[in-house]
């Protein structure tokens, strides 16, 4: 299984003409796979929607892949888009498969950039302490990338407010299993970005 993570970026002020048509896309998005959740970004690089979804296999993102090269305007706002990024991940063997479901509306992406060949050393820091972490806020995924080009992990954390978010890193913190004891050798960068779910995404 695989996943994708599609970014759409809005030229300036376009978002209005955006909005009554985004359901549209979102129902359109992938022939070969299931869209899973799409999210409007809150705080980081505005005007910006990530698309989460899920492939049997590499052959099924293939597909969609040529699908969209071969199609002149496949998201349906093609004069409004000023970028777009797609990336292909893998879950990382602790990963729980993801389920639809209200957990937000708040996500919280962090990505987190490794040294080459660092993924097997930082994902058995994290195996170690991730149940007790997923007991304290749920994580739908974490996932490591497979494209060409510098590692990236991503993971995904719902939560139902910005104060509880707050709640369950101080909790994780004091517990000492967050960030993972040894999980930040093979680091070389960080970055998170607070989305929020759309009214019609399948996590919500």
């Amino acid at each position: 299984m695989l996943y994708d993570l599609t970014i759409l970026s809005l030229l300036p002020n376009t978002l209005g003409a955006v909005l009554p048509v985004l359901p549209q896309t979102y129902a359109t998005f992938t022939q070969s796979g299931t869209v899973l959740g799409c999210f409007s970004c809150e705080f980081g690089v505005l005007n910006r929607f990530a698309f989460l979804t899920r492939y049997d296999d590499a052959a099924a993102l293939a597909t969609e892949r040529a699908r969209l090269m071969e199609t002149e305007d496949p998201y349906g706002i093609g004069q409004y888009l000023g970028g777009v990024t797609s990336t292909a991940f893998k879950p990382l063997s602790f990963a729980r498969p993801i389920e639809p479901g209200s957990h937000g509306p708040f996500y919280e992406f962090r990505t987190y950039s490794l040294a080459p060949g660092g993924l097997p050393e930082t994902e058995a820091a994290w195996a170690k302490v991730i149940d007790r972490r997923h007991a304290m806020s749920p994580l739908p995924t974490i996932m490591a990338s497979v494209e060409e080009g510098p590692l990236k992990m991503v993971h995904i954390w719902p939560y139902a407010s910005i104060e509880a978010r707050a709640a369950a890193r101080a909790q994780a913190s004091k517990e000492g299993v967050f960030p993972p004891p040894g999980g930040s050798a093979k680091l070389t960068g960080l970055q998170s970005e607070l989305f929020v779910a759309t009214a019609f995404s399948g996590l919500k």
